[in-house]
Formats: structure tokens, C-alpha cells, sequence
């Protein structure tokens, strides 16, 4: 028996590691019980959110470039006029930014009586005008210059103190002009911000101090992007200036030839504020190959590219450049690059730039009959425009003494203008004629007056005895000269 159940062992052990060591399957009845396995349910995945993607803003501004010829002489070089139209779209945003608004008003002696009293009806319509959250600031400017309001949110109680304020406004003294532009940008200052509608409304009816030092405030306040709306009151001021304090800090230039225009003006300002749709919008050309920007009209352009500068753009605004354009010969039947055109602009509240872009092309032809057809709107945009450019640079050149380059630049513009009115059968054309003709009349009276000789008064024969005085307009030929120039701005400003 011992040696039967010690065999039985040993047979038993061999077996298993034999199995153990070949993986064979040991016998049914040699092998360990197993269990079922358990089945595991594995746990739902937490769902992935999806990418958060940033939409990009809508574009408030879209533009477009138009050619006077659409089809171009094969083989050979041309000029042509290109327009460039910006526009502003319809309003995305219903609620506008809050308006931060500084009015500079000319309190010098000069505006005594009802330029003063015109001018402070309209500053307080601008007090009824704004809502509450908005700031607002009145500088004065005579000798020196005042703070009248100083620079406060809009509510119940500002808005009574600044009407009490404004009605205590008397003028008297000189025109320091850049005294209260600087005191209006510091004003502005206080509530600045960069989602805000920043603002300087310049009201002035005369000659400034020192014109070059205000020139230099339009400087500081374009930095800060901060556009200046000139209004030039009356015959006498420097309407040169007010047009050039406008531009080079991106805003605009109205001439007002009646006080009792000033409220409707301010609130007119009020009211593209509040449908205000870009900001510091402009246009960046790159012209194709073999095409060169010979000049621009009320813009400084030349070259193979160009930067227009357009500024704010309210709801429908239209903005239309003009150009002249040379372009060398391509072989028949190309297609001719002209212009990729970029407008960019920033939505009201401030924020990234946002750039929308078109291209612009031609076709080469030697097909006479294909050659004849043209824009007339084109053409006859451009001449309205050439027109317009050259009475401001004529009445600037006049204003820097240089009499005979304003003449002849009249001249040109003159037969412009008369061949536009004949082919378009444009009275505006026709009127510009006869203003012309007149406004080289009164030149003269713009020029500055001449140097004093070192030789004044050392006795006759030494020389010029005196400084001889600047020749006066009467005040219909000076209010003249004004009113052309307004007229031209108009044009160039898309008014």
C-alpha cells in the first residue's frame, strides 16, 4: 500500500510539471477549478468638448476700386483715373461706445456780439444732446485759455452746471488758439479710454497766435487718436489752418457762413457719433506690375503704393479717393493687375483691426471699338475732384506767398472745370468757373505782407521806407474766398 501511494505521488507531480513545462493542457481531472470571468463595464467616455473658436468681428467697412476705362490700349503706356470708394455698412452694434467730448471755443475779441452768442447756444445744445455716461469738457480760448466745464460725466447735476457755465461765457482778448487745444486734450485726458468716442470740436472765426504751435497740437492729438472737427466761422479766419488742423488729426472741416448754423452743425457731430461704425479706417493700394500712381486728388500719393487715410466712418458714409494712374503697355487681350486695395478700420468700441481686402483689374485690347467705352461716373467724379484739390492748394499757395503758382494752378483747374461742365452738362462745374475767375481776383489780399527792409527809415534813397501793408478784401470778397474754399472741402471730404 506505502509503496502504491508513493508511486501514485510521484506519477501525479511528473505530470503537472511536464505541463508546466512543454504548455500542454494538463487532463480535465488534473487541472484546477476555474471561475467565470466577471464582466466589467468599462465607463462612458466624458464627452470632449469641441474647440472654443473666436469669431472674428464683422466688418463695418467694405471698399471698392473703379477704373474710368475699362479696357486699355494693347501695347502701348496710358493714364487713367481710379477711384477708390470706402463705405460704411449698416450698424451691427445698436448701443454706441460713450462719447468723451472736449469743445474748444475762439472767445476772443473778434467773436463779440453773435458769434459768441451763437456759439454758446450751441454748446448748450450739445449738453441736451449728450446721455448720461457721456463726458464732457468746454475750454474757451481768448488771451489765454479757460476751462468753463471742466471734464465730468453727464447725470442731472453736470448737466445744470454746465449750462450755468456756459451762459457766463463773455469774449474778449487775442486768439490763442493753441492754449485751448492743449487745455482741451488735457481735459480729454481725464476720461479717456481706449473702447470710448474721443473727440475736440474747434470753433474759432479768426487768425491764431502762432499757427505753427497749433499745427503741432493736431499732431499730438492724431497720436492719441483723437480726430479734431474744425468749424471756421465768419470771413476772417485762416481757413488754410482750420482745414489743416482737421486733417493731420484725422477729422473733418466745416465753413460756416452764418453764426446761426453753429447748433445745427454740433448737432449734426453729435449725431454721427451716435451712428458711428469705424474708426481709424484707411486704405492700403499696392498697385500690379507696370502701374504707377501719378497723383492724388486732396491726397498725397505717388508711386507703386499708396496709404489713404479716411478716419471715422458713420452708417452709409460714402468716402470716394481719386487717382491718376499710368500704366505700361500689356499684349492684347491680357488681363491687366491694377490695384489689391485693403481698407482698415476698427469697430466703434475700439479692439483688433480688422482688414477687408478686393483686387482690382483691366483688360489690354487692340480693338478700337472695345477702347471707346468709359466710366462717366469715374470721369466725371474725378473732374469734380481736380477741381476742388486745386482751389484749396491754389488759396494755400496764395497764403504762403506764392502768388503766381496759385494763379496758374487756378488756370488749370478753370479749363477742368469748364470742359467738365460742357461734357457732363454740370451747372456745379459751370458756377466753379465763374468763382474761380473771381477768387483769382482776391488773391493778392491772402498773401502775407512783405519783410521790412533793414533800410526802413534811414532816409530817403536808403531803401523800402516802410512795410508795406497787406492788401484788404472788402468783407463779400473775403466771405468769398471762404465759401470757395468750404465748397472744396465738401467736395474732398465726400460731404
Amino acid at each position: 500500500m506505502r509503496g502504491t501511494w508513493l508511486a501514485s505521488l510521484v506519477l501525479s507531480s511528473t505530470l503537472t510539471l511536464g505541463c508546466a513545462s512543454t504548455g500542454a493542457v494538463p487532463p480535465p481531472e488534473l487541472a484546477a477549478p476555474r471561475s467565470e470571468p466577471v464582466p466589467v463595464k468599462s465607463p462612458t467616455p466624458a464627452p470632449v468638448p469641441a474647440p472654443l473658436v473666436a469669431q472674428a468681428p464683422a466688418a463695418q467697412a467694405d471698399v471698392e476700386v473703379t477704373a474710368s476705362r475699362p479696357v486699355l490700349a494693347a501695347d502701348k503706356e496710358e493714364e487713367i483715373f481710379v477711384r477708390v470708394r470706402v463705405r460704411g455698412l449698416p450698424l451691427v452694434e445698436k448701443s454706441r461706445p460713450p462719447i468723451n467730448l472736449a469743445v474748444v471755443v475762439d472767445a476772443s475779441g473778434s467773436m463779440d456780439g453773435d458769434g459768441i452768442a451763437q456759439a454758446k447756444a450751441a454748446c448748450t445744445s450739445v449738453v441736451d444732446a449728450m446721455k448720461e455716461g457721456d463726458a464732457l469738457s468746454i475750454v474757451t480760448f481768448g488771451s489765454r485759455p479757460a476751462v468753463v466745464v471742466s471734464a465730468k460725466r453727464i447725470d442731472d447735476e453736470s448737466r445744470a452746471a454746465a449750462k450755468k457755465a456756459i451762459a457766463a461765457i463773455v469774449a474778449d482778448g487775442t486768439t490763442d488758439m493753441t492754449g485751448g487745444l492743449r487745455v482741451g486734450l488735457e481735459q480729454l485726458r481725464e476720461h479717456m479710454k481706449p473702447d470710448g468716442i474721443n473727440r475736440i470740436v474747434l470753433v474759432g472765426d479768426g487768425v491764431p497766435n502762432d499757427a505753427a504751435s497749433a499745427t503741432a497740437l493736431a499732431d499730438q492729438a492724431n497720436a492719441q487718436r483723437v480726430p479734431i472737427t474744425s468749424l471756421g466761422l465768419g470771413p476772417e479766419f485762416d481757413e488754410t489752418l482750420m482745414a489743416r488742423l482737421a486733417e493731420r488729426s484725422g477729422g473733418s472741416f466745416h465753413f460756416i457762413d452764418d453764426p446761426a448754423k453753429v447748433t445745427k452743425v454740433f448737432q449734426d457731430q453729435i449725431g454721427k457719433m451716435n451712428r458711428l461704425v469705424a474708426r481709424n479706417t484707411w486704405v492700403e493700394l499696392a498697385g500690379g506690375p507696370g502701374v504707377s500712381i501719378v497723383e492724388g486728388f486732396g491726397v498725397a500719393a505717388s508711386g507703386r503704393t499708396a496709404r489713404i487715410h479716411i478716419g471715422d466712418l458713420t452708417e452709409g458714409q460714402v468716402r470716394d479717393t481719386y487717382l491718376r494712374v499710368k500704366l505700361s503697355g500689356h499684349r492684347d487681350g491680357l488681363k491687366v493687375e491694377l490695384f489689391d486695395a485693403t481698407v482698415h478700420h476698427q469697430l466703434p468700441a475700439g479692439g483688433a483691426d480688422i482688414p477687408v481686402s478686393t483686387f482690382a483689374s483691366l483688360r489690354a485690347s487692340s480693338d478700337p471699338e472695345a477702347r471707346r467705352e468709359a466710366n462717366k461716373e469715374v470721369e466725371h467724379g474725378a473732374a469734380k475732384v481736380r477741381v476742388a484739390d486745386g482751389i484749396v492748394r491754389g488759396i494755400a499757395l496764395a497764403r504762403a506767398g506764392d502768388l503766381a503758382s496759385a494763379r496758374k494752378l487756378l488756370d488749370a483747374v478753370s479749363k477742368v472745370a469748364q470742359e467738365g461742365a460742357k461734357r457732363f452738362e454740370d451747372a456745379e462745374l459751370k458756377g466753379r468757373v465763374e468763382e474761380i475767375a473771381k477768387l483769382k481776383k482776391t488773391l493778392h489780399t491772402l498773401a502775407p505782407p512783405a519783410p521790412i527792409s533793414p533800410f526802413a527809415g534811414l532816409g530817403a534813397g536808403a531803401g523800402a521806407a516802410a512795410r508795406p501793408m497787406k492788401s484788404l478784401a472788402t468783407p463779400a470778397e473775403s466771405l468769398g474766398v471762404r465759401s470757395s474754399h468750404g465748397d472744396a472741402m465738401r467736395v474732398l471730404q465726400g460731404f
